[in-house]
C-alpha cells in the first residue's frame, strides 16, 4: 500500500488478474465492500485506474504470488478475502503500538505515497491518476505535510530559482547599496 497509494479496499480486492504478466501494472476494477463481498465498482470513477509499479515492488509483488494463477492476491488459507479488521488487530495495530503509534489506520499509507510522489518531479497528472483522485485539490490536501519539511521546501526553492538574476557588482554601476541610494534619489526628487 505504501507503494502504491491503493485504498485498503481496492488492495483487498485484487485479484491475480488484475496484475499484468510482470506485475508491473495493477488495475482497479473493483473493491471490497463494506460486507466484505467485491464490489465491482470504485469510490469514484477516477479510482477505476492502473498504477504503474516501480520495478522493485512488481519483482517483490511477482515473488510473493509465486505459481499462483488465480485467486485473490492477498487471502486468507481458504482463499477467501481478508477482513481490514483482521488484519490490523492481528498484524497492524500491533506494530504500530509498538513504535508509540495508537491513532494510525490504513490511509496513513495513502498519504504516504501521495507525498512521495509530490516530493518527487512527478507531473500531477500522473499522481491524480495513480492515487485515483476524481478532485485534482486531493494531492495539495493529503501533500500538507510536505509542508513541515524544512529541507524538502529549500531544495525546491533552490530548483525553482528567482526567474531572473540578481545584480552583481560587475553588472550594476551601484550595486545593492547603489540601489538603495538610487531609490532615495528618486524619492527625493518626487518630494
Amino acid at each position: 500500500m505504501p507503494g502504491t497509494g491503493l485504498r485498503i479496499s481496492e488492495a483487498l480486492g485484487l485479484e491475480i488478474k488484475h496484475l499484468s504478466n510482470d506485475c508491473s501494472i495493477v488495475k482497479v476494477s473493483q473493491q471490497r465492500g463494506k460486507n466484505g463481498q467485491v464490489e465491482a465498482y470504485a469510490k469514484t470513477d477516477a479510482g477505476l485506474r492502473e498504477i504503474d509499479l516501480d520495478p522493485p515492488l512488481a519483482k517483490m509483488l511477482r515473488d510473493f504470488i509465486g505459481d499462483r494463477k488465480q485467486g485473490y492476491l492477498f487471502q486468507t488459507k481458504n482463499g477467501t478475502m481478508l477482513n481490514p479488521q483482521n488484519i490490523y488487530r492481528v498484524a497492524l495495530g500491533t506494530v504500530l503500538k509498538q513504535i508509540g503509534r495508537k491513532s494510525v489506520r490504513y490511509h496513513a499509507f495513502r498519504r504516504f505515497r501521495e507525498s512521495v510522489l509530490l516530493r518527487s518531479e512527478c507531473r500531477d497528472i500522473l499522481i491524480n491518476f495513480w492515487m485515483g483522485h476524481a478532485d485534482s485539490e486531493m494531492s495539495s490536501r493529503y501533500g500538507m505535510q510536505l509542508l513541515e519539511d524544512v529541507a524538502f521546501r529549500q531544495e525546491w526553492a533552490k530548483k525553482v530559482g528567482l526567474g531572473f538574476d540578481l545584480p552583481t557588482n560587475e553588472t550594476s554601476q551601484f550595486g545593492l547599496r547603489g540601489l538603495q541610494t538610487a531609490e532615495s534619489l528618486k524619492q527625493t526628487e518626487a518630494a
